[in-house]
């Protein structure tokens, strides 16, 4: 994997330069004559110190110079210098990134804040989402290292940040965990719990779900929504690609940041309309009043989804809103035969036009699912299906 140095230089400005094209050792420094990685740093000594290769790898020798090597906020004589540690050089900061071959990541393999990043596993606008490594822990996470347009806007950065916080403070075992959000090194990354795939992966890679998956997915994601409604709040986006499942096959409802708080009435009032076009209660595209309730259509528009292969309506996202609000839903004893009547009629419920027809909350919906479970309403997941994937975010 090709390794490069990186060098930001107090006016902002950055370089980069591969290691195989420099014939270690070499010495860093502000003069040109002594140094052949010459940094214009008048913090920097003229021969400032020196980058050789041994047999255990790079390390870093400072050359008596006059403020200091310093490596990791710690100043040094001599140090192993690895991927991952932050040498200061004056007010000239290098690092050893991964340089990408053509038409790669720049990002896979390398280390941020102490996460290896390895393969990507979700992409969206905001940005990339990757397996890593946490290595001080040795455990896997799921990072996600914000795009350079959203990190540059300072409305969209701070409201990415505020969201993270949000979430972070979340904590319930159907819910996915965030570990913690960062600004380091020029990057903003968000670090979360690694899960296996999202109900949109699984529905893409092995068609409609079977009763028994349908199911436990309800149950989870009804005892998780439960859970936010709880702290007052509607999450306002519950759709297939915000429901991830784990390697034990458990569902969680992700991108609860993005939840809305609900006022002394019990209803959240709307800034703007919020939701994805297909899953969205009449009531939220209205951009009235909602509260904990919305998310229960969403839920059952995900479940008649997963259930029948095709969303609820289709069509423009004008036209499908349109239908939420007033399109009686097709059949669905005709879509998916081979549910059982219990199964429909939650599904359907949940997706009652008025609220006041929809279940009273998400845990009635999780206890219902789970009796449903407990009766024996079809089959268990099959084997295929419980192999390990890669794409878990979008």
């Amino acid at each position: 994997m090709p390794f490069a140095l990186r060098l930001r230089h107090a006016d902002g400005s950055e370089r980069v330069l591969p290691l195989d094209d420099l014939e270690l050792p070499v010495v860093i420094g502000r003069d040109s004559e002594q140094a052949q990685v010459v940094v214009p740093d008048s913090q920097a000594s003229r021969a400032h110190c020196r980058l050789d290769i041994l047999d255990t790898g790079l390390q870093i020798e400072d050359l008596g110079s006059r403020n200091g090597s310093w490596l990791n906020s710690e100043r040094i004589t001599r140090m192993p210098f690895r991927p991952g540690d932050k040498l200061r050089v004056g007010s000239t900061h290098i690092d050893i990134i991964v340089v990408a071959p053509p038409g790669g990541d720049p990002y896979e393999g390398r280390v941020i804040a102490g996460f290896e990043l390895q393969e990507a596993i979700g992409r969206g606008v905001s940005g990339v989402v990757y397996r890593a490594r946490q290595t001080a822990l040795d455990r896997e996470v799921a990072v996600k290292v914000l795009s350079e347009s959203w990190r540059n806007d300072p409305d969209k950065l701070a409201a990415f940040m505020e969201e993270a916080r949000r979430a972070g403070r979340m904590s319930h075992p159907l819910v996915v965990q965030v570990h913690d959000v960062l600004q380091v090194e020029g990057e903003c990354v968000l670090v979360m719990e690694l899960m296996e795939a999202s109900a949109a992966d699984r529905l893409r890679d092995d068609g409609v779900f079977d009763e028994g998956d349908l199911l436990r997915l309800l149950r989870d994601t009804g005892r998780a929504l439960a859970y936010v409604a709880g702290q007052r709040l509607v999450h306002r986006d519950v759709k297939p690609a915000n429901i991830l499942v784990n390697s034990d096959q458990v569902w969680k409802l992700a991108d609860v940041g993005i939840a809305i708080a609900l006022g002394d009435d019990g209803r959240a009032i709307q800034g703007r309309v919020f939701g994805s076009p297909h899953y969205v209660a009449p009531e939220q595209a209205r951009g009235g009043p909602i509260d904990p309730r919305a998310d229960l259509y969403a839920l059952g528009a995900t479940a008649w989804h997963l259930a029948v292969g095709r969303p609820l309506f289709n069509g423009t996202a004008r036209q499908v809103v349109s239908d939420h609000v007033n399109t009686p839903i097709p059949d669905l004893r005709t879509a998916a035969p081979g549910l059982n009547r219990g199964t429909i009629d939650l599904i359907c419920r949940l997706l009652a036009k008025s609220p006041d027809q929809r279940p009273k909350d998400a845990q009635t919906v999780a206890d219902e699912a789970d009796k449903l479970i407990s009766s024996g309403a079809r089959t268990p997941l099959p084997a295929h299906r419980a192999r390990r994937r890669r794409r878990r975010y979008r």
